[in-house]
């Protein structure tokens, strides 16, 4: 693969699902090496240090094939992905009586 590639992620914003049905946020700071980035995960206080990840880690999924990690362009759209996700979702009613005419 080109560096080309691997430069695409850097500057990305992303959250990570964890198994524990949590998520955590953070931003792809700057290309390592080949295949392995340099990663900040949002601290509440304190700015986190700098992590190593892996692509192959960024392109790992659940049993069921869901991607545990998901880039956005901008933090607006990480946010709204976030309130969406949050959001408790609304109950739909459904008829099970057949209308009668």
């Amino acid at each position: 693969m080109s560096s080309k590639i691997f430069e695409t992620l850097t500057g990305m914003y992303f959250t990570m699902d964890a198994p524990d049905g949590s998520y955590s946020t953070g931003q792809v700071i700057r290309l390592a090496a080949e295949g392995l980035y340099f990663v900040r995960f949002d601290g509440n206080e304190v700015t986190l240090p700098l992590e190593l990840v892996t692509v192959g880690e960024m392109l790992d999924t659940t049993e069921e094939e869901y991607k545990l990690w998901r880039f956005f362009d901008t933090i607006e759209e990480r946010d709204t992905w976030i309130e969406w996700l949050d959001a408790p979702s609304k109950p739909r009613v459904i008829s099970l009586v057949k209308p009668t005419k």
